[in-house]
């Protein structure tokens, strides 16, 4: 038979001081995260947390993407517009976790400035904006089929 190991004993204590010295001791990026942070939050759909840290062609394709969601709506595509608001929302959300977890980083793919800082309060207000967001999008769904 296998060796019985305790997973509390195999797992605790694995980030170290050294650990934790060698990840401060690599280089921080210029671009601020709370700024990206900010910017993946409130315009995200334009990518302009994409344009702020320097990844300019995937910025300008979700520009691109989110224009079309817009030509779509307006025109009467809304299949189209649909499609497209349903990418681009959810490449927001993708960014925003990626932002999160210190997984973006600025073009040269140096880490942001203020991570180890703003990560958690600002973890903290993205789920109470996109609960937010649910409950209206719950709200509206079901106001809308109530007539008076």
């Amino acid at each position: 038979m296998g060796e019985m190991h305790d997973l509390d004993d195999l797992y605790a204590n694995t980030y170290t001081e050294e650990d934790r010295r060698a990840f401060e001791s690599q280089p921080t990026s210029e671009k601020k995260f709370l700024i990206a942070w900010a910017l993946a939050l409130v315009l995200g759909p334009l990518g302009a947390q994409r344009y702020y840290l320097g990844r300019i062609p995937t910025g300008v394709l979700k520009s691109l993407m989110f224009g079309t969601a817009m030509v779509g709506f307006a025109t009467g595509a809304l299949n189209l517009g649909f499609i497209f608001m349903g990418v681009v929302g959810a490449w927001t959300i993708i960014d925003l976790f990626l932002l999160l977890s210190g997984t973006m980083s600025d073009r040269k793919e140096v880490r942001l400035h203020g991570f180890r800082r703003w990560a958690g309060p600002c973890a903290a207000i993205t789920v109470l904006v996109l609960v937010g967001f649910l409950i209206a999008a719950l709200v509206i769904g079901t106001s809308s089929a109530v007539s008076p």
